[in-house]
């Protein structure tokens, strides 16, 4: 069975506003079995949201629009999606009664201009919604599933998971299991995976396809079997090749995220971690301390971005910034070092580089960043020179942080 996610509202189309429904959308569609073919983004003109509406429903058995139900002049859904039926827009008392609850409960006035967002088409059912105002609906026209949700993000999160995927777990009841796993690699181009992989990526069963991100190289297995247990099977003996291929470059697995999988392996060998960080600018701590329970293994974190804080928060020697510059080697070691002494801590990592976009020379271009480690054994360096504008230097020097620490963990 195959979905189309319309996302509604001129604002997404002027680059500021991101739609983040249709992932989440997709995503939850799929964990029904419902695979997205098609997704669509439209203003807030009644014209062209008819002409996409069409369209939907000529391709698509399930449609689920976002957006456009508040009570302005420019929330048009609904009314256009009636008009496209040919159904009566119905007032309905139910839902009117909940939109005015909730101003009363707040102690509000009550706008009559709120009256429209209790229009629901002729036919249609309604879809509560706990957190906000706006109610969504759904209806099932010719065979086609059609529903609509509010296009705030929490709102939409929240009547889908509460109250739509029930209704579609039990209209579309698929003939096909899918399971699904995301593997997340890091220090290996996408090229060279795909080199590594390039056999089962081309049988086409399980559908496979890899995705180049800041943090690394994602794969992605998707299983469609007629039963769970053939999907569960054919995406474990999938994932299982790709790791044998792959190596220690796979650091985690669908919602794992890097620091995630660095706090876990510290936590199980009791052992703790400390930073010292200049072009990150704290970036590292934030991330590690984004995790709950970091206090188990994070001890403390130090930005040193000016050469005077490298000596008098860290012990930098001022001679050993003068011979070898703040970017090098040997001033990375010291941070190192000077972190893991004054945090008392199993591991110190620092960094040290050229985030740019301006500070580069013939001999230290933008994009220069060293990495240290130290540890009850000495100190490692590495050495990186990545691309990209400085946001993404900043994000690809902090994933080689952690996983530079992550690969000293699992050794």
């Amino acid at each position: 069975m195959r979905a189309e996610i319309i996302a509604t509202g001129s604002e997404l189309l002027t680059g500021r506003t991101v739609d983040t429904n249709s992932l989440f959308l997709a995503d939850g569609l799929l964990d029904l079995g419902i695979e997205t073919a098609f997704k669509s983004v439209v203003g807030d003109d009644e014209k062209d949201m008819e002409e996409v509406f069409r369209r939907a429903l000529d391709r698509a058995e399930v449609i689920v629009i976002t957006g456009g139900l508040g009570p302005t002049e420019d929330d048009i859904t609904r009314k256009v999606l009636a008009r496209m039926l040919k159904k009566r827009l119905v007032l309905n008392e139910k839902a009117l009664k909940a939109i005015k609850d909730v101003f009363a409960a707040r102690n509000r006035e009550y706008p009559a201009s709120n009256d429209r967002q209790a229009l629901i088409p002729s036919g249609g059912r309604v879809l509560a919604n706990p957190v906000g105002i706006a109610p969504g609906f759904f209806l099932i026209e010719e065979g086609r599933f059609i529903a609509v949700l509010p296009g705030v993000p929490q709102e939409m999160r929240t009547m889908f998971s509460e109250s739509l995927r029930h209704e579609l777990a039990a209209h579309c009841r698929s003939e096909v299991f899918i399971h699904r796993k995301v593997l997340h690699t890091w220090g290996i181009a996408e090229s060279k995976v795909n080199e590594q992989l390039e056999d089962i990526l081309k049988k086409g069963k399980p559908v496979m396809g890899l995705t180049a991100r800041e943090t690394g190289v994602d794969i992605s297995i998707l299983a469609k079997e007629g039963s769970r247990d053939r999907a569960l099977t054919l995406a474990d003996r999938t994932e299982t090749e790709v790791r044998k291929r792959l190596g220690d470059a796979v650091y985690g697995m669908d919602s794992q995220a890097m620091e995630e999988v660095v706090g876990a392996l510290l936590r199980h060998r009791k052992l703790t971690l400390s930073a010292a960080e200049s072009c990150t600018g704290g970036l590292i701590s934030s991330r590690i301390t984004n995790t709950p329970g970091s206090s188990d293994y994070f001890e403390r974190a130090v930005v040193t971005y000016s050469n005077a804080s490298k000596t008098e928060l860290l012990g930098v020697p001022a001679e050993l910034i003068a011979a070898h510059g703040a970017v090098s080697r040997e001033v990375a070691a010291a941070m190192a070092t000077g972190i893991r002494e004054r945090a008392k801590t199993s591991l110190g990592i620092a960094i040290t580089g050229i985030a740019g976009p301006g500070g580069g020379t013939a001999e230290k271009p933008v994009g220069l960043v060293y990495l240290a480690l130290a540890t009850a054994e000495g100190v490692s360096v590495e050495e990186r020179r990545f691309l990209g504008d400085r946001d993404q230097i900043r994000q690809r020097t902090a994933q080689a942080a952690l996983d530079m620490v992550r690969r000293h963990l699992i050794a």
